[in-house]
């Protein structure tokens, strides 16, 4: 395996797929007001195609990973922004019903799990010796998930500013995606491999080997916080609009403003994230969940005293909780994690993470015989449990073994100056 040389970055445009593929899947998002208006969809029906998206999704990061581990990064990732494209060529097909909506959601989560478990492993691959010997411990991480955060941010907000404004609001947001991902399909192309075959132990990709308790902390600590990190990010912008009352004709570009402030808090949130972290606790995974927990304490807080301000507030802490959250559980997976079980660890996160991605669809469906206070209200009481058993071991089955050697330095500043 040749190196690239180390002033072209070939982790950027590995990142970037991360970004553009965020993008087709969470475009949609500014759109389901639209479909709501001007299709006469049902509530239920429009967050039901929040959910087919994961049912494609959770498959594609449980196999994804592990073929990514085992055959390699690029042609896993190539086949994600394809199959991107071809989700939006079937969501072009929403003026003649939903089944077309149906099948590209579904696409979409298929790219969308991809992209996740292989190109984010990729990044991190990318973001160390021989590829890039500028960069920090932790960097992969940091890179990986801001330009995820920055599609999931970038595609919503241009989505809705076409919707409002543009003519065929059906059509043009899937189209100008589709242009923007033809150039990057042979960029991408074009980039090392860093797993092709299989690298074995040793080799400048292979990183630490696994940690003994390395699963018993993903079980304890990583999960019960991954649960909340796209829970928080869909109830901020998806939720949000759906539930504050009195908006009326302008419910859309409040819907739009509510996309942009979640997802674009979630970005800025990000660096701050990095620092947060450390070896020696959960610190920032136990700081995003309780913003999280905030966050949904806001939204109840909206919905009682009828206040859309309040709502945007509560979108703004939800999408810093999914910054923290998605930065913190990454940093703590590559922190243990081998080559050969990268891949497979980060679809094991990101699975857990997706399933708050039905909490819209759950809010829609439980509201029709439960009020929407009472559904913040209860899951206040779980965010509340989650965030008791990640503080419970928060300190334990720590990766001791990598902390002794220095293999794998905590990303804050001080820290990073001791041997």
């Amino acid at each position: 395996m040749s190196a690239q040389p180390v002033h072209r970055k070939p982790w950027f445009p590995a990142a970037l797929s991360l970004m553009m593929v965020g993008w087709g899947a969470n475009q949609f998002v500014s759109l389901l007001v639209f479909y709501r208006q001007e299709h006469g969809f049902s509530e239920v029906m429009v967050t039901s195609m929040l959910g087919i998206y994961v049912v494609g999704l959770v498959p594609a990061l449980l196999w994804g990973g592990r073929h990514s581990d085992k055959t390699g990064r690029k042609p896993v990732t190539l086949f994600a922004i394809a199959l991107s494209m071809a989700a939006n060529v079937a969501m072009m097909g929403s003026v003649i019903g939903t089944l077309p909506l149906f099948a590209g959601r579904f696409m979409a989560g298929i790219a969308t799990g991809l992209a996740m478990a292989a190109a984010t492993s990729w990044v991190k691959e990318l973001s160390q010796a021989p590829w890039d010997l500028d960069s920090v411990a932790g960097s992969g991480a940091r890179r990986a998930s801001l330009l995820t955060s920055a599609g999931f941010w970038l595609g919503p907000v241009v989505g809705g500013l076409l919707a409002n404004y543009a003519p065929a609001p059906a059509i043009l947001p899937y189209a100008l995606h589709i242009v923007l991902c033809i150039p990057l399909l042979f960029v991408v192309a074009r980039l090392p491999e860093t797993r092709a075959g299989g690298t074995a132990p040793g080799s400048p990709v292979s990183g630490p080997a696994p940690h003994p308790e390395a699963r018993k902390r993903f079980r304890l600590v990583v999960a019960p916080a991954a649960l909340w990190v796209f829970a928080a990010g869909t109830t901020g912008f998806a939720v949000v609009p759906a539930v504050i009352p009195g908006l009326g004709a302008g419910r859309l570009a409040y819907a739009t403003a509510a996309v942009a402030i979640t997802l674009g808090c979630s970005v800025l949130i990000q660096p701050l994230a990095r620092r947060l972290d450390t070896v020696r606790n959960a610190r920032s995974l136990l700081t995003g969940t309780m913003a999280a927990f905030l966050g949904l304490a806001a939204v109840l807080g909206a919905i009682l005293a009828a206040s859309p301000a309040l709502g945007l507030v509560a979108s703004a802490i939800l999408g810093s909780a999914n910054g923290l959250l998605m930065v913190g559980g990454l940093l703590e997976i590559q922190r243990v994690a081998a080559a050969h079980e990268l891949g497979k660890l980060t679809g094991f996160f990101y699975t857990l993470a997706y399933v708050g991605f039905l909490a819209p669809t759950v809010v829609a469906f439980t509201a029709q015989w439960v009020q929407t206070a009472w559904i913040m209200a209860g899951m206040l009481v779980l965010c509340l449990v989650s965030l008791a058993f990640i503080g419970a071991n928060s300190r334990k089955y720590l990766p001791q073994a990598l902390e002794r050697v220095g293999s794998v330095p905590a990303p804050q500043g001080k820290e990073q100056k001791k041997p």
